[in-house]
């Protein structure tokens, strides 16, 4: 073994001791902190979500108190079949209000991104409301076949598309009074990520960075599509199939972590409060949370977003 090789692996354990560590901190911290629920939601009527990743987890909680408010909900996700068995079951749970529909949409391929929203616009609804949910974790290295990381793909590049060639519609749909929105959700793990633009696949901080930028290009140019992060908390959900600890210890997962349904309180106040109406902030527990410092670097969010729109060939960023 040389001694790059010896270099890497002690670089990847120290990383996971990070991890945990930050994971068993967080934990803590849940634990001895008042959960708060959301505030401030007025009537949904009328109003059109798009959720991905929301056939289960903290999705399906999700799309579960959009549909008790009465929304259209679009349910995004790689199994049309498997999503719409999770509404059939939401259904016989006796969640009756507001109306869905399943569409295709695989994270992994860009295509896939693209067909999804012709589809969209396909079925002539507004858009008042984008969750970008859908993630993984841990998951084993994999190249998509446009060339990219699986977890840079899944939780930032495809929903960075997405939401380029959903904007219009936001934006169409969106005013002073009662704004559009983009709800990014992100993790408590950006604290320990670094942002390195030669290896960018290993970078925790992009969906947090965008959602930044976007906000500030929001603000200067006199847009009012609100976009906010969340750190939905350590949520027992199927992102830890691949996280050791979890499978050997399952009750211990469920027991101290916290239930989708909770992790989904504070994606629903930062979707639809009315206390929530400016953009480009994080958020825990639903409340405004300072991030890590390096999430704020301009130069750094500056130099993410021209490398991403240049990955995914966009010229201008909402304009399509």
């Amino acid at each position: 073994m040389t001694m790059d090789s010896v270099g890497k692996y002690l670089w990847i354990v120290w990383s996971y001791l990070k991890l945990y560590a930050l994971g068993l901190w967080y934990l803590v911290k849940e634990l001895c902190t008042p959960h708060k629920k959301p505030s401030g939601i007025e009537s949904q009527n009328g109003r059109v979500a798009i959720v991905t990743g929301g056939g289960r987890g903290i999705g399906l909680e999700t799309v579960r108190r959009f549909l008790e408010l009465n929304m259209t909900v679009v349910i995004a996700g790689r199994n049309v079949a498997a999503l719409e068995e999770a509404v059939s079951e939401l259904r016989a749970e006796g969640i009756q209000g507001g109306t869905t529909k399943c569409l295709e949409l695989d994270l992994m391929r860009l295509s896939s991104v693209r067909k999804f929203v012709e589809e969209f616009f396909a079925l002539n609804f507004p858009l008042h409301l984008l969750v970008n949910n859908a993630g993984i974790m841990f998951w084993p290295k994999e190249i998509t076949e446009d060339g990219h990381e699986s977890h840079w793909s899944v939780n930032y590049l495809g929903h960075f598309l997405l939401t380029h060639l959903l904007f219009p519609s936001l934006v169409a749909n969106s005013t002073p009074e009662r704004p559009a929105r983009v709800v990014n959700l992100s993790s408590s793990a950006h604290y320990i990520g670094s942002i390195n633009f030669d290896d960018i696949n290993s970078n925790k901080l992009a969906q947090l960075m965008f959602t930044m930028t976007l906000a500030d290009h929001q603000r200067s140019s006199g847009g009012n599509v609100v976009v906010n992060a969340v750190h939905p908390g350590v949520v027992a959900t199927q992102l830890f199939q691949h996280v050791a600890w979890a499978r050997i210890f399952p009750l211990l997962a469920t027991t101290f972590l916290k239930t989708p349904h909770q992790g989904s309180d504070t994606v629903v106040h930062v979707a639809l409060s009315s206390q929530a109406m400016e953009g480009g902030y994080y958020y825990e527990n639903c409340t405004i949370t300072k991030p890590a410092t390096a999430a704020m670097n301009s130069d750094d969010r500056a130099c993410l977003w021209v490398l991403s729109c240049k990955q995914l060939e966009i010229e201008h960023f909402g304009q399509i």
